[in-house]
Parts: C-alpha cells; structure tokens; sequence
C-alpha cells in the first residue's frame, strides 16, 4: 500500500492505495515564488505587454479604481495592490484618488477581518477599500448591452474612474476558459442580472468550455463587456501551490492574460494520455462551499472513464454558500436533477429563478455517466442528503466503496489540487 498525502482545506489527509493500483498523483510542478512580490509587479508595471501600462493612460486629474478577486481566492493582492498604488503616485495620483474594490461576483460581501487577511493591515490603513455587492443596486450602475443580450450592470465607483487596473490570478476555468483579465470585470464587479445572463444563458453553449477563449461565446461576452469600460488595464498574476507570486503580467486584460497562459501551463496543465476508472481529488486551493468544488469537479470529469467515480474532498465550512446558491440548490435542483439544455430553457421561461452557474453545474455533474461523491465536514451531510448527493466521512470509505462497485483492479489517479491542475485533452 501506498499512503497519498492530501491538502484539505488548511489541513491534511490521508488514505491508502495499491502500488499496482495508482496511475499517477498529478501535483503542479515544483516552482519557486520570487524574492520579492511588489518588486515583480513594479518591474511588470514599467515593462507591460505590447507597450500599453499604466503610464499611457493616467492624468494627475483622475481617479482609479484598482479592481481585485476576493477571500475564495489566495491571490496576493497586498503587495499587488502597494505596487500599483506606489506607481500612480509616481505618476501623480494620490491615494485619495485611488479606490479599490473586492470583486467576488455573487459571492457575499467579505468581512473586516477577511479584507485585513487579504489585502494586509498596511494597506486596509492606507487605502480606501470597499466588498462589491452584486445584489445591491446603489452599487451598480448600467452601462450597455453586448451583442449577445447580456446587461451590463458594472459597480458605480468602477464605471464612474477614469482608469481601472484589475488584479487576479491566471488559472483555468470551466466556461470561461481561463480567469483572470476581463473576468475580473465581469462577473467580478458586475450585477446579479449580468453574471446571470453570462454565466447561465451565454455559458450554457457547447463552446463555453475549460482552457478555450477563441470561439467561447462566455469569455468574449466578458471581453465585450469589459471593452464598455475604457480604458482598463490588468495585472495577472501566475501562482505557485503554495501562493506564492511566481509572474505577474501588465496591459490591456486580455493581452496579459494570454502573456501568462504559457507560464500558467508549464506548473498546472498536464497532457490527458490516459482515463482512471476512479479519480479522488482535493479542492484546494478553492474550498469554501459547493460551488467553489465545482472547478475541481470539472477536472476530474476531464479524467475519469466513462461509468467510472469521481471522489472530491473539501471541507466546505461554509457548506452551500451564500443564501442565493442555497436557494439554487433546494428550489431549482432539489426536485430533480435536469439536464443543462433543459435547465436553460426552464430558466428562459420563467419556470425556475435564473441563476448562474447552474449549466455549468449540471454539465459537470452528470458528465460521463461518471458517479461522484464528496468528502466533507460532517455538518455538511444533511444539506448534501437532501440534494441526494453521494458523500463520505472519508477518502478512504469512499474509495473502499468505488472499489467494491469497480473491482479490485481499478485504477486509481489522484489530484491534490483539483482546483487549479488542468488536465489538457
């Protein structure tokens, strides 16, 4: 037997598996953080992609808005957020001109001591920052509609700048094709009524799919989006497992986006040579509630055969998330679990409430014919029972459970960072 060691949560766990059993445990490759974060964003900064940084846009006269993710993601935004701010004085901005803005999409409102955790106690003292609120309409402001029907409802403080620079990490998504750049903007700052078309009506297209932005109708909505808001600027950054800043890149979203996709792939993406008939992975480093597991469970439907068992482990302390994802779940799939084309004609009827990343969901959920249990804290239990989800107390009964369905014999691939290691077809 063989112990595999597994990241959950800011824990560890364990369980054991047959030497003759193990196809492979997929890490991200090994790769030092750099000596100092700041000093690499300022050297992105003065050097960005195709010549176009914040020295090409800013005035003395205006005001910025520093746009970042929030607390369900380990980007290091204090330095980030310092290293920019610095530069704009440098270039005349004062910090009263300067807002920041937490950017989590549909996720709640970060706490007092999750901003202090986030962004540093230096810089919440230093700068003015405020949590988005995607369901508060004081806070938005609408500014157009794309091509593709979707409202374009952006945070006030962020559409009223005269530059906005956004910050986040490069990593692969499931009907966006990759984070980061314009997605910051949308569904980052945006309103319920955007992130809902984008992510549910928009991404429901069999073209809105994980590590693709050419041809996905999802990632050029955003694009479209963000292009309402000119000029904006991005820092993306690329992450070690251990969060430590490895690249950061500086220009216009989508052009530093694509500067960092191959750094982003020589640590997280890993060719797909060959399916397992069981695949257990950790949510890590993205846990918080169901919905975060999602991207997990996506990479480990890309890797399992046809009619065989994903095992997904995540703490999830916060169980189904904010009031509207637990609204999703009981009232739109707890009677029965549709299909992601039915779902979206459900939604455009007005026969279920219209919420996003239901399609991407339910694509994943039911991919492969493939069976999936989760490995969670105990308090979870009910909450998933009433979903009829399949769950464990730990890996090692659910595995000792698959094998029983499988045989002795089945193969076994481990991830333990589902959320970010990207298997590539």
């Amino acid at each position: 037997m063989i112990r595999v060691n597994l990241p959950y949560g800011n824990d560890e766990i364990q369980f054991g598996v047959s030497e003759a059993r193990l196809l492979g445990v997929l890490t991200p490759r090994s790769v030092n953080g750099v000596e100092d974060a700041y000093s690499a964003v300022v050297e992105a900064i003065r050097n960005p992609v195709n010549g176009q940084g914040l020295a090409s846009y800013t005035s003395a006269s205006g005001t910025v808005a520093i746009v970042t993710d929030d607390y369900t993601r380990p980007t290091p935004v204090g330095p980030i957020c310092s290293a920019i701010m610095d530069e704009l004085n440098s270039l005349g901005i004062d910090d009263t001109h300067i807002t920041i803005v937490a950017a989590g999409g549909l996720h709640r409102r970060m706490t007092k001591d999750e901003l202090v955790d986030k962004f540093g106690d230096a810089l919440v003292k230093r700068a003015n920052i405020v949590s988005h609120d995607a369901w508060d309409d004081t806070q938005v402001e609408y500014v157009g509609v794309t091509s593709r029907g979707t409202p374009v409802w952006v945070n006030r403080l962020i559409r009223k700048a005269r530059l906005r620079v956004t910050v986040g990490m490069i990593t692969a998504h499931f009907v966006s094709g990759y984070a980061s750049g314009p997605k910051t903007i949308l569904p980052g700052a945006s309103g319920y009524r955007t992130i809902f078309h984008n992510h549910g009506v928009v991404a429901a297209s069999p073209s809105a799919k994980i590590g693709v932005t050419r041809g996905n109708p999802c990632w050029e909505d955003m694009v479209e989006a963000t292009g309402l808001l000119d000029p904006t600027l991005a820092v993306d950054v690329v992450l070690n497992t251990r969060n430590e800043l490895v690249a950061a890149f500086h220009g216009e979203p989508v052009s530093a986006q694509k500067a960092g996709l191959d750094t982003y792939h020589s640590i997280y993406a890993f060719d797909l040579k060959e399916k397992a008939d069981i695949v257990i992975a950790s949510a890590n480093p993205m846990y918080s509630y169901l919905d975060q597991c999602l991207k997990t469970i996506v990479h480990a439907s890309m890797l399992v055969k046809d009619g065989g068992i994903r095992i997904v482990a995540s703490p999830c302390q916060e169980l189904l998330g904010p009031p509207f994802l637990r609204e999703l779940y009981y009232k739109s799939l707890g009677d029965g679990w549709p299909g992601s084309e039915e779902y979206v004609q459900m939604m455009q009827s007005g026969a279920i409430k219209d919420v996003a990343d239901a399609v991407g969901i339910l694509k994943f959920l039911q991919s492969n014919n493939s069976a999936l249990t989760l490995v969670c804290d105990h308090l979870f239990e009910r909450d998933l029972a009433n979903l009829r989800f399949s769950h464990a107390p730990t890996i090692q009964s659910a595995l000792d459970e698959a094998t029983a369905i499988l045989g002795t014999d089945s193969k076994v691939l481990v991830m333990p960072y589902g959320a970010v290691t990207h298997p590539v077809p």
